[in-house]
């Protein structure tokens, strides 16, 4: 019987585990067609949480963090926005004060895709092997 039992939560964890996986993957898949496809904004952050979580998706390194970003699009009004944001890892030390580069979907404002420091996100950043840790 207790074989059983751990069989089941087993199976479970890996069920659960796997659409977790699933579900972020989709969620970097966002970013990345946000990153392609979104409006080029500069975000000043003024708050954050100092405790991130860290997630690796196949190469690519993140630490996801709740924070609240005075958002900058070319030509309209500074909006502010709070939410959860994945920032790349190694590349933005996310402090209050600190400037980032931002695509923001043009159809909802507070989907927003952190895409490096402040006036230094360019095309180099996907070549190479990852940041460390």
């Amino acid at each position: 019987m207790g074989i059983v039992v751990f069989i089941a939560i087993f199976v479970t964890i890996i069920i659960f585990a796997s659409k977790a996986s699933r579900a972020l993957q989709a969620g970097v898949a966002a970013l990345d067609n946000l990153e392609m496809n979104g409006i080029r904004a500069y975000g000043l952050v003024l708050a954050c949480q100092q405790i991130s979580t860290g997630i690796r998706v196949g190469q690519r390194r993140f630490e996801r963090r709740a924070m609240t970003l005075d958002v900058e699009i070319p030509g309209q009004a500074p909006y502010v926005v709070q939410g959860t944001f994945l920032v790349p890892r190694g590349l933005v030390e996310v402090i209050p004060g600190a400037a980032l580069d931002l695509a923001v979907d043009p159809r909802n404002r507070n989907q927003i895709a952190i895409l490096g420091p402040g006036g230094f996100t360019g095309p180099w950043i996907r070549i190479g092997p990852p940041n460390p840790y």
